[in-house]
């Protein structure tokens, strides 16, 4: 069954709705089908529109689709994910990973972790205190069951010597059971979040990857199935404590992407305003490169700031808040860059799918 979608306009950070001017146009179906909706109103306006529930295949190929724009498609899925893989606590605020979701604990995921670098001059700082406090959490954890604990507890010890060796890098990459990232998200549950376990990132793990029961709780959606060809080029999972981050980029396919837990900002910009941004970018780094790989030299350093200063700090760039069960079409060439909005070392979930 389909939902008669409301569209709305969302405004760019930093104008108000004083300055956006609006010109509707009304699609209206003749004798509509249950693959129709029936009755679709467009908006021009400054920011990305935005739908409200499920959306018929014909009213997306002509609202985004055809004419290559984002499009913000709100509480437009609800996979078994969402209700399978995580839980909440007793006062709702603070979500976990569920039983079911811990009987996949051995499997293995591709992680990033940032940290500050430290010296041996140093004094230890918030992030290694942090790491040292959840390594002994973990030992305490070894006599009650608590599954890979030491396996997890060998990854943190790795991650705390890194932060003192001579290397310049602050951003590592390496592959760990699901197990970390549970007892991490369990070690922060009761804690202050100034003294939480932060940006650990299960990021960009194929779900084709995924044990099969996994797998079947995100179906693909009827969009990345029925707008173009039904070819699916890729497909994510990212699984992260807050802030996770992702720097300017683009992709070389359409992208769904679709918030499982917690909320994203993602800042989004035409092909030839985000080429602008990245040349001069690189131009001040005297470099060149990719913009379609999330590679460490975009994740730490100096490029990395530049790129977040130059987005983030320009309020004329639009931006789109992305929660549970809403989704985010961005067309093929959009630059778009992406963080977590919410409480630091909280869990947050996302998916997409790159299609054609």
């Amino acid at each position: 069954m389909f939902f008669r979608p409301k569209i709305r306009p969302i405004p760019k950070p930093g104008l108000g709705l004083r300055l956006v001017s609006f010109v509707n146009v009304s699609h209206r179906t003749k004798n509509p089908t249950r693959s129709q909706s029936t009755f679709t109103e467009k908006r021009h306006h400054l920011g990305i529109e935005a739908v409200e529930g499920k959306i018929d295949i014909d009213s997306f190929r002509k609202l985004a689709w055809d004419p290559k724009i984002p499009l913000l498609l709100e509480a437009s899925h609800r996979f078994s994910a969402n209700k399978k893989w995580f839980q909440f606590s007793e006062k709702g605020h603070y979500p976990s990973f569920s039983p079911y979701f811990l009987s996949f604990s051995d499997e293995v995921f591709p992680y990033e972790f940032t940290t500050p670098r430290i010296s041996q001059h140093d004094e230890p700082n918030s992030a290694h205190e942090v790491l040292q406090a959840f390594l002994q959490w973990l030992t305490s954890c070894e006599d009650k069951g608590f599954p890979q604990s030491a396996m997890s507890e060998t990854m943190v010890k790795s991650i705390i010597r890194d932060m003192h060796s001579q290397s310049p890098f602050t951003f590592q990459q390496f592959d760990a059971p699901a197990a970390l990232m549970i007892a991490a998200c369990r070690f922060n549950e009761n804690r202050d979040p100034r003294e939480r376990l932060t940006k650990l990132y299960i990021a960009q793990s194929d779900l084709s990857h995924l044990p099969k029961p996994l797998f079947e709780d995100l179906p693909v959606p009827d969009i990345v199935k029925c707008a173009g060809k039904g070819d699916v080029y890729s497909s994510s999972i990212w699984l992260g404590l807050q802030p996770t981050y992702t720097p300017l980029h683009r992709d070389p396919n359409p992208n769904l992407f679709c918030q499982l837990v917690g909320s994203k900002r993602i800042r989004l910009m035409t092909s030839d305003r985000g080429d602008e941004i990245y040349a001069d970018v690189r131009k001040k780094l005297g470099l060149n490169g990719n913009s379609r790989f999330r590679g460490a030299e975009m994740m730490e350093g100096r490029e990395r700031q530049l790129l977040h200063d130059a987005v983030w700090g320009d309020a004329t760039i639009s931006e789109v808040l992305v929660k549970p069960t809403d989704a985010l079409f961005i067309p093929m060439g959009w630059w778009h860059s992406v963080a977590s909005d919410g409480t630091e070392g909280n869990l947050n979930a996302s998916v997409n799918w790159w299609f054609r």
